[in-house]
C-alpha cells in the first residue's frame, strides 16, 4: 500500500490494519525517544517520525500483563479501547492532516481495575484532544 489514505467519511469509522503501529524498529524509538503524559487510566506515548508507513497515524494499544493476569480481561480492555480510538480519531486525524510529518502514538491502560465503555469512550476523547492540540 503506497502512500497515505485519505481518511473520508465512509473510512472515519474504520481502524484498518495500516493504523496498526507494527514496526518493532518504530516502537522502540517511540518509548525511548518519543513524548509522553498521564491522563488516568491511560498513560500515552507519541512521537512524530518521517518514516514511509502506510497510514499517517499509527496506533499501538497495550494492557500490562503484570496488572491484569487473565487474556480476557486484557483483550476485552484492548477491545475497549480500540472502539473507543475507531468511534472518536477525527480530531487527530485532521490535526495530523494540517502538517507534512506522521505520528506514532501507543495507549498504555494502567488502573488496576476492569474499566465500563463510559469511562474508556470519556477518556479517549479528552486524551485524543490532548493529543491533536500537541501535534499542531
Amino acid at each position: 500500500m503506497a502512500g497515505h489514505r485519505n481518511i473520508g467519511s465512509a473510512q472515519s469509522q474504520s481502524f484498518s490494519k495500516a493504523e496498526r503501529l507494527n514496526s518493532k524498529k518504530l516502537m522502540d524509538e517511540l518509548f525511548n525517544k518519543g513524548s509522553s503524559f498521564v491522563l488516568y487510566p491511560f498513560r500515552i506515548f507519541w512521537m512524530k517520525h518521517e518514516q514511509t508507513v502506510p497510514s499517517k497515524v499509527q496506533v499501538l494499544i497495550s494492557v500490562p500483563k503484570k496488572n491484569f493476569p487473565l487474556a480476557v480481561d486484557r483483550n476485552r480492555i484492548k477491545r475497549l479501547m480500540r472502539e473507543a480510538y475507531r468511534k472518536n480519531k477525527l480530531p487527530l486525524h485532521d490535526a495530523i492532516n494540517d502538517i507534512e510529518k506522521n505520528i506514532a502514538v501507543a495507549f498504555l491502560f494502567t488502573d488496576r481495575k476492569l474499566p465500563e465503555y463510559k469511562l474508556v469512550e470519556e477518556k479517549m476523547i479528552a486524551v485524543l484532544n490532548q493529543l491533536s492540540v500537541a501535534v499542531k
